[in-house]
This record gives C-alpha cells, sequence and structure tokens, in this order.
C-alpha cells in the first residue's frame, strides 16, 4: 500500500458524495420545474408562527419560525400550510399577503412561492455541496486516468 492509497479513497468518497448531492440537486430541480408547471398561483396570508425551540450540541438553545398561511383554493375551501423550512430572523407579520403554489385536488401539499424558502433553497445548497465535493473526485480520476495512460505507453 503506497502513501497515495488513503488519499484516493478519501477522494473517491468525495466524488460519491458530490455525485449523490448533485444527482439529489437535479431530480429536486426537474420534481420542482414539474411542481411549478402543474400549479396555480394565488395569493395567501399569514396567520401564525410556529416556533421551534432547539439546543446545539454545545447547549445553545435557538428558535426558529415556520409561517403559516392561509389561502383560498379554487374550489373555496380555506386551506392551511406551513413553510418547509424555518428561519431564525424574519420581517413577515402576522397578515401579510404571500404568493402559494398549489395543485388543484392537492391543496395540502402547496408551497409558499418565495424563491429560496420552499421552492429553490434545498435544490441551491445540494448544487453548491455537489460542486464543491465532485470537482476534487474528478481532479483525482483525470489524474488516475492520465498516469494509467502515461504508463501504458512507456
Amino acid at each position: 500500500m503506497n502513501k497515495q492509497t488513503p488519499i484516493k479513497v478519501i477522494l473517491c468518497i468525495i466524488l460519491l458524495a458530490g455525485s449523490t448531492f448533485l444527482y439529489l440537486a437535479i431530480s429536486r430541480t426537474i420534481n420542482t420545474i414539474n411542481f411549478i408547471k402543474s400549479s396555480q398561483l394565488t395569493k395567501g396570508y399569514i396567520y401564525d408562527f410556529e416556533i421551534e425551540n432547539s439546543r446545539d450540541s454545545n447547549g445553545n438553545q435557538s428558535r426558529n419560525k415556520y409561517t403559516k398561511v392561509l389561502f383560498v383554493d379554487d374550489e373555496g375551501v380555506n386551506v392551511r400550510i406551513r413553510s418547509s423550512s424555518s428561519t431564525s430572523f424574519t420581517t413577515d407579520r402576522i397578515g401579510d399577503e404571500v404568493e402559494v403554489r398549489y395543485i388543484t385536488g392537492k391543496s395540502n401539499e402547496a408551497r409558499i412561492s418565495s424563491f429560496f424558502s420552499d421552492m429553490w433553497g434545498l435544490t441551491l445548497l445540494f448544487g453548491l455541496f455537489g460542486i464543491t465535493f465532485t470537482i476534487p473526485g474528478f481532479i483525482l480520476v483525470w489524474n488516475v486516468l492520465y498516469n494509467a495512460i502515461n504508463k501504458f505507453k512507456s
């Protein structure tokens, strides 16, 4: 076992992690685009915030807020949803108007139509991690292939 083997194993693991994140980013992008194409846009109103208290490993407490929104779907039904992401700071207030996207017949699966929080945030994070982890892995593969070709030629 040479000195380079542990580094190659670590970079292969990084490549695998990066590829997994890229796959998740692509699949979430397709899912979100299909949701946007098949959904309709309506107005909703913030009616409450769900506060979740949590502690980190050091015992520090944090408070995260989930936005709760009320909207009326195309069948005239009042639907209440909660954002899928939380924040520790928000400038939104109860009564503020927000845009909501929903698919007819699946109103309870509606999403707040903000750019980052409920629509694209997780997709962007997966893509960022995917690119960050995949680049070192591709460099490793390139170097291994380059060295193998040079050994084969000589």
